[in-house]
C-alpha cells in the first residue's frame, strides 16, 4: 500500500495509518506504537490490545519429555497465559530437572531421584522459564501467566549471557581436567545445572523473537534462531563431558590440550559474533584445521572416557563452525 507524506507545520511530516490495521489493533488517539528503521525502510509495530494469547495443556498420559516440548513451544512462541491440566491422583510423576540424567546418567552412578506429584513437576517445569510464574491453581488444574515483559534490550542481555554461560562452563570442564576431578556424580550435576542457564536463556531469546517480530527483518530472524538452537546443541555437549569425567576411573589430561583449543575457538567466534572483521575470520578458519590435526594427533592415544570426552569436544568444534557461518551470512 501507498501513502502520501503530508507536511504539518515548519519541518514536520506526518503519515496516516491504514484503518484496517488500526481496527485490527485497536489503537486509538494518544496510543504508542514503536517504529524502527529498517535500512531505508521504517517498521510501524503496534501492540494488540485485549487479545492475549491462550493455550492449553492437558499432561494426564504424556511422558517428561513430551511434556518440556508442548510447554516450551508455547512458550518461544510467545503466549501469554497457558493452562495446565493434570491427574490430582497422580503422585508418580517423574523428575523434569533430572529427567533424562536419573534415568541414564546418575542411574549408571547409583542415584535415583524420588518422583513428584503433578503440581510440583508443573512448579518445576515453569520456574526453568523466564518471566513466567503460576498465579492460580485448582484440583485438577494450574493457570501459568507471563509476569515480566519482553523487550529487544532483554533479548540482548541474555544472548550475551548464553555466551559468557559457555565460556563458565569451558573454564569449570578444564579446570577439572586439570585437577583429576573424576569419578564423582558432582562435577556432572554442576554443569547440568550450568547448561540449565543456557536453555532458560535460549527459550527467552526465541520467545521475544517471536513476540516482538517487527523488531527484527525477517532473515535476521531466521539466522539468529539457528544460532540460539546450535548454542543450545553445543551447551549440551558440556553435559556429556560431565557424565564422562563422573565416570572415569583414570586421568583425562591426555585431551587437555583439545579442549583449550576448543575454548580459543569460541573465544574467537564470541568476538566474531559482536566485532565481525575480516581478518578474525580468516584467523578462525586456521584455528578450525588446528584443531582437527591436534584431534588426529591425538585420537589413537586417547582411551576409555577420554576417548569419548575427546569425541564431545570436536562435536563441540563442529557446532562452532556452522555458527561461524552463520555470522558471516548475517553481513548480508
Amino acid at each position: 500500500m501507498k501513502r502520501k507524506i503530508i507536511k504539518q507545520g515548519h519541518n514536520t511530516l506526518t503519515l496516516t495509518l491504514p484503518s484496517e490495521w488500526v481496527k485490527k489493533l485497536n489503537l486509538k488517539a494518544g496510543d504508542e506504537v514503536d517504529v524502527y528503521e529498517r535500512d531505508s525502510g521504517l517498521v510501524v509495530n503496534g501492540h494488540e490490545k485485549g487479545k492475549e494469547k491462550n493455550g492449553e495443556i492437558d499432561i494426564v498420559n504424556i511422558s517428561i519429555p513430551i511434556l518440556w516440548r508442548y510447554f516450551q513451544s508455547l512458550y518461544r512462541a510467545g503466549y501469554d497465559e497457558i493452562k495446565v491440566k493434570f491427574n490430582s491422583e497422580k503422585k508418580d510423576y517423574e523428575d523434569p530437572y533430572h529427567y533424562y540424567t536419573t534415568l541414564f546418567d546418575y542411574s549408571k552412578l547409583g542415584e535415583k531421584i524420588p518422583p513428584k506429584p503433578a503440581l510440583a513437576v508443573v512448579q518445576t517445569i515453569v520456574d526453568r522459564f523466564i518471566g513466567f510464574g503460576i498465579i492460580e491453581s485448582g484440583k485438577d488444574y494450574c493457570i501459568v501467566k507471563e509476569i515480566g515483559e519482553t523487550s529487544v534490550k532483554g533479548f540482548d542481555n541474555c544472548l550475551r549471557r548464553i555466551f559468557l554461560v559457555m565460556q563458565q562452563m569451558f573454564d569449570r570442564v578444564i579446570d577439572a581436567m586439570e585437577k583429576d576431578e573424576i569419578g564423582d556424580t558432582a562435577i556432572c550435576k554442576e554443569l547440568h545445572t550450568i547448561d540449565l542457564n543456557i536453555d532458560r536463556f535460549v527459550d527467552y531469546c526465541c520467545r521475544i523473537l517471536n513476540k516482538l517480530p517487527a523488531s527484527f527483518s525477517d532473515s535476521k530472524k531466521m539466522l539468529l534462531f539457528t544460532t540460539l538452537f546450535d548454542l543450545e546443541l553445543a551447551g549440551d555437549e558440556f553435559k556429556y563431558i560431565g557424565k564422562h569425567l563422573a565416570l572415569s576411573k583414570k586421568s583425562v589430561r591426555d585431551v587437555l590440550s583439545l579442549a583449550e583449543m576448543v575454548k580459543e575457538h569460541f573465544d574467537m567466534y564470541y568476538h566474531l559474533f559482536y566485532k565481525f572483521n575480516r581478518e578474525m575470520v580468516i584467523r578462525f578458519g586456521e584455528n578450525d584445521f588446528r584443531i582437527y590435526n591436534e584431534h588426529f594427533k591425538i585420537k589413537d592415544r586417547l582411551k576409555g572416557e577420554s576417548r569419548s570426552i575427546g569425541r564431545h569436544f570436536m562435536m563441540m568444534s563442529k557446532f562452532i563452525f556452522v555458527l561461524s557461518e552463520l555470522r558471516i551470512e548475517m553481513e548480508y
